[in-house]
């Protein structure tokens, strides 16, 4: 069982450095120009993307969305945050997005 890490590690390792180029991915500053696009596309955008990070969350993750939470209340509660930080607009927009999950549904 412990040659599955190391295998792991390895593969990882041996992929060259365009299988991690950044330019494809979304900052904090992306998700918050397409979220705030009056745009029937880019609201269901910004929904499927929420979802997709709230269905990411681990136990570990330490966040907590109490039950009867909407997605559109954590669109909202998301947009504003990364909208209002330019912290949070210059990370990926997967880590600000849990970044603000993790601030505003801390575990108890």
């Amino acid at each position: 069982m412990q040659r599955l890490p190391i295998s792991l590690a390895a593969v990882l390792f041996s992929l060259p450095a365009s299988a991690f180029d950044t330019s494809t991915q979304m900052t904090g500053a992306g998700f918050s120009s397409a979220c705030t696009r009056a745009n029937e596309s880019w609201i269901g955008f910004c929904n499927g993307y929420i979802q997709a990070a709230v269905d990411s969350v681990q136990k570990s993750d330490g966040i907590c969305i109490p039950s009867g939470t909407t997605r559109t209340e954590l669109v909202t509660l998301v947009e504003k945050a990364i909208t209002g930080s330019d912290q949070l607009k210059a990370l990926n927009a997967n880590e600000a997005v849990h970044l603000v999950m993790r601030q505003s549904y801390p575990c108890p």
